[in-house]
């Protein structure tokens, strides 16, 4: 049986948090970002670290609908002020740092650091 884990982050401004979670070869994980209220029309964006180098896997200023790249979904939803990203088809080089957070004009982005392990395995 595989299991789909589901994690709530809180975004403060100025703090990084961090969190690890570990899912399965083939299935999905969903990564729920919570943020401040006053950044409801700000862009949300998942990325991966690479070395020294940040990728974009998705970012969107769409709001209260899903968007997809590739595997990746991000579902922003501004009356709860959370976002939701889905990596479905895990893969094991999915493995690694990833950052979600939000988009700010001045100041440092709000982020929280999600360290996901992609295991193979029944």
């Amino acid at each position: 049986m595989k299991i789909i884990w589901t994690f709530t982050l809180l975004m403060i401004p100025g703090v990084v948090s961090s969190m690890s979670l570990t899912g399965f070869s083939g299935g999905e994980v969903n990564i729920t970002c919570k943020y401040d209220k006053g950044y409801t029309e700000n862009k949300k964006y998942f990325l991966k670290e690479q070395g020294s180098m940040r990728r974009d896997r998705i970012r969107t200023n769409e709001k209260d609908k899903w968007v997809k790249n590739d595997r990746f979904s991000l579902y922003d939803d501004t009356s709860s002020a959370v976002f939701t990203v889905t990596l479905g088809n895990l893969r094991e080089r999915d493995s690694g740092t990833y950052q979600c957070g939000v988009d700010i004009k001045s100041g440092t982005d709000p982020l929280t650091e999600v360290n996901l392990k992609v295991i193979t395995g029944e």
